[in-house]
């Protein structure tokens, strides 16, 4: 007899909930992206946040809460998005999402990381910041300054 995995049973049933229309209100349905919108916006250069959840989901909302919070002061460079499963259940079949609320991290069309679970905003603001190593002009050399061609000029010794 063929057994089914965990991680195929979560799969299962969450489909199975987000097929069903379990906790998915109409507002929800309306926030869907079709794969080329949603790899448009995670093509970006920059950091993009996206939250996986549903409004039936009592730790999606209170991780929303501190999405919001975030977004009131987002740190350089970061957008952050939520998207509902309820309309968007091929990008729930394309990332394999199996527990939410889940969000990930992408940079020019890429999966830099992604957490299952609610977060606190210092948390995520930790794991924006360690993802989001270059905000604005970093050099090598703290004395450095930039040339008009854009190349690195370093103090020398005289």
């Amino acid at each position: 007899m063929n057994q089914l995995s965990p991680s195929r049973f979560g799969l299962l049933l969450t489909l199975a909930i987000i097929w069903l229309g379990g906790g998915c209100s109409m507002s929800e349905i309306t926030g869907s992206y079709s794969e080329e919108s949603f790899d448009r916006l995670i093509g970006q250069d920059k950091l993009v946040l996206v939250k996986f959840g549903s409004k039936s989901c009592g730790p999606c909302n209170r991780l929303d809460e501190e999405l919001d919070s975030i977004k009131a002061d987002p740190p350089a460079g970061v957008e952050i998005h939520s998207l509902s499963l309820c309309g968007n259940q091929d990008l729930a079949r394309k990332f394999k999402i199996t527990g939410i609320p889940r969000m990930m991290l992408f940079r020019e069309g890429q999966k830099l990381g992604d957490h299952v679970g609610y977060q606190s905003e210092e948390q995520i603001r930790s794991w924006i910041s360690s993802q989001n190593n270059i905000v604005g002009d970093v050099h090598s050399n703290p004395f450095a300054t930039k040339a008009p061609n854009g190349n690195e000029l370093t103090p020398q010794k005289s």
